[in-house]
């Protein structure tokens, strides 16, 4: 309901004339992730590059893994990410995790795990979102193993 809205708001814009900006699209690409419309949100993501001539930034790219990453379009979501013009930020690569533990991927989890280690080994919610994973697979050795890491590396699972 709220993504017709959206949608035909758009339309709106686009009828009067009005040129959408990159962050119009940031919340368009926002809204049809978390209403699962991938067919439309790739759409608009193609229309903002090839009919409005905008660059896609960091934040765009994210919105479509995010995209993907709900829809449970995993590898889709990570080779997405492969595939990027610029190196995807840290921010990116943990949209793609949480999708991981969503769904229950264990090996691309392990996969974007080891990338997080490398750009920012001391956050806890990485560690956290990586031990989801093995939860949500009922592996609670594994669980115990990176919960041990974090203790032995000092890294505090951050309240909230």
């Amino acid at each position: 309901m709220v993504m017709a809205k959206k949608q035909h708001k758009f339309s709106m814009m686009e009828a009067s004339g009005i040129r959408p900006d990159g962050i119009t699209f940031i919340s368009v690409l926002y809204a049809c992730s978390h209403a699962g419309l991938i067919d439309e949100g790739c759409e608009y993501f193609s229309k903002m590059r090839y009919l409005y001539g905008i660059e896609p930034a960091i934040e765009h790219y994210g919105c479509m893994v995010d995209l993907y990453g709900r829809a449970g379009k995993l590898q889709k979501a990570y080779d997405f990410v492969s595939q990027l013009p610029m190196s995807p930020n840290a921010v990116v690569w943990r949209t793609l995790l949480g999708a991981c533990s969503i769904h229950g991927n264990v090996e691309l989890a392990e996969q974007v795990k080891e990338v997080l280690s490398k750009l920012e080994p001391e956050n806890s919610s990485d560690h956290v979102l990586f031990s989801n994973v093995y939860a949500v697979a009922g592996k609670w050795n594994d669980v115990a193993a990176v919960r041990r890491s974090m203790a032995d590396q000092r890294i505090k699972k951050t309240p909230g």
